[in-house]
């Protein structure tokens, strides 16, 4: 996944790079008589959504998404934007290698996400003057922040009737527990920064591509942070079910079989007796005590087209030098 990322903004920046070639004659240019002028546009915004942190992803766990924004021009080459929008990030640690520490483990998530952003554009080449007279291909850069609500959900252990659970809730990691941290807050603070392509299609609508990165401050979009607990420290045997899930023998989501015979071979075994005097078998490094997670924040990433209308003009701009 991380290979993905680093591909992905390689792409667009290349891509920013030929953009940014491409204007300069033209920036040199006289530019248009008449001052800049200011205008709002709104837009939709369809997504592909891919996630990073503790619980494996791919290419092949790409979800949904769709945002709606309203933008002000504020200048030649400023722009301020409002998104509210919708998505889905998941992940599964089943489709990690086979001899892999997160395939033994074999959580899963999936998570939608409520966002709401706030962020500045800023084009490579401006566009003086009005409205229709801005230029056919721009490269953008921007960066803002915004706010998301999330709610990570596991699947059970697969059955004929297949159901998704609040893990927050469940307090997989001992959150809430004496002794234990309080749980997670599902709304977190998020940083986009990102590029993006726009090309005008006509005197009111543009096109564009776009690529983002959103920063969480969370550890827990997908619900692993922290170390495995006690089971007997956990309220229900479902939180104990989900906290610990190197021993289920079918993959939760996809029904796949799991070598837990194997598993045992490679890592070994060993019985903890909890708190409660139950006896708790544990794959070795993935018992009590041991990471369940990495530390770090987790993000996401967000690829997507979108159109905008340009539906009020002749607005005033600030006077922005930039």
């Amino acid at each position: 996944m991380m290979d993905y990322c680093y591909k992905h903004v390689t792409f667009f920046t290349c891509l920013l790079l030929l953009g940014w070639a491409s204007v300069q004659n033209t920036v040199a240019q006289r530019r248009p008589f008449g001052e800049t002028e200011g205008y709002m546009s709104f837009g939709i915004q369809l997504n592909a959504m891919n996630f990073k942190g503790d619980v494996y992803s791919d290419l092949s766990l790409t979800r949904p998404g769709v945002f709606l924004h309203a933008t002000r021009k504020l200048g030649e080459r400023v722009h301020a934007r409002l998104s509210i929008g919708v998505g889905r990030i998941m992940g599964n640690d089943i489709k990690a290698e086979e001899n892999s520490f997160k395939y033994a483990r074999n959580l899963n998530f999936r998570n939608d996400l409520k966002e709401i952003t706030l962020v500045g554009t800023y084009d490579i080449a401006g566009s003086p003057g009005r409205f229709f007279r801005r230029r056919g291909f721009t490269p953008y850069v921007l960066g803002g922040i915004g706010i998301v609500h999330h709610s990570p959900k596991g699947h059970a252990e697969a059955t004929s009737a297949a159901r998704w659970t609040d893990l927050q809730a469940l307090g997989t990691e001992g959150q809430g527990r004496p002794g234990y941290d309080t749980p997670y807050s599902k709304v977190q603070v998020v940083v986009p920064l990102g590029v993006g392509l726009r090309w005008k299609l006509n005197r009111r609508w543009d096109f564009a591509i776009e690529a983002s990165v959103r920063l969480s401050l969370t550890d827990y979009l997908d619900d692993v942070g922290g170390n495995f607990v006690d089971p007997s420290d956990l309220n229900s045997d479902l939180a104990k079910s989900f906290a610990n899930r190197s021993f289920e023998a079918i993959g939760a989501i996809n029904r796949t079989p799991r070598n837990v015979g194997q598993l045992r071979e490679q890592y070994g075994s060993t019985t903890y007796t909890g708190f409660d005097g139950n006896a708790y078998e544990n794959l070795n490094n993935l018992g009590v005590g041991d990471a369940r997670g990495k530390k770090g924040k987790d993000i996401y990433i967000v690829t997507g087209f979108h159109f905008t209308y340009i539906i009020d003009t002749g607005l005033s701009c600030p006077q922005l030098r930039w």
